[in-house]
């Protein structure tokens, strides 16, 4: 796994957020606002959801162990597809309310320490 691929779009989301370049799909988004990102956020996490569930329910035969066939592959790739997005959006709502993933990480590691 690759988090450092993870900052590097935090940056570049960062320098959008500053520079708001014209006809840039993260610029119209930080123009939009912090509420509108954050309905995007769920509308996004709802996807994620339902296409999560439909890829699970799929993969399980009748005897609970996990099948992999080519149409259940294709309903992990769409909710892989739509957990990306999800994230993506994540990302950008923090941007824009001045947080970052680093506070994020830092309260994750805080829950792990203190055994929560």
């Amino acid at each position: 796994m690759n988090t450092q691929f993870l900052e590097s779009l935090e940056n570049l989301l960062k320098q959008r957020f500053d520079e708001r370049p014209a006809g840039s799909y993260t610029t119209k988004l930080f123009e939009s606002g912090p509420q509108k990102i954050l309905q995007k956020v769920g509308e996004e996490a709802i996807e994620y959801i339902l296409d999560a569930q439909i890829a699970a329910s799929n993969a399980l035969h009748g005897d609970g162990k996990i099948s992999d066939s080519e149409s259940q592959n294709a309903d992990k790739q769409r909710a892989i597809y739509e957990g990306a997005d999800l994230l993506y959006h994540f990302l950008v709502s923090l941007v824009a309310q001045g947080w970052s993933l680093g506070d994020i990480i830092a309260e994750l590691e805080r829950r792990h320490q203190t055994g929560k």
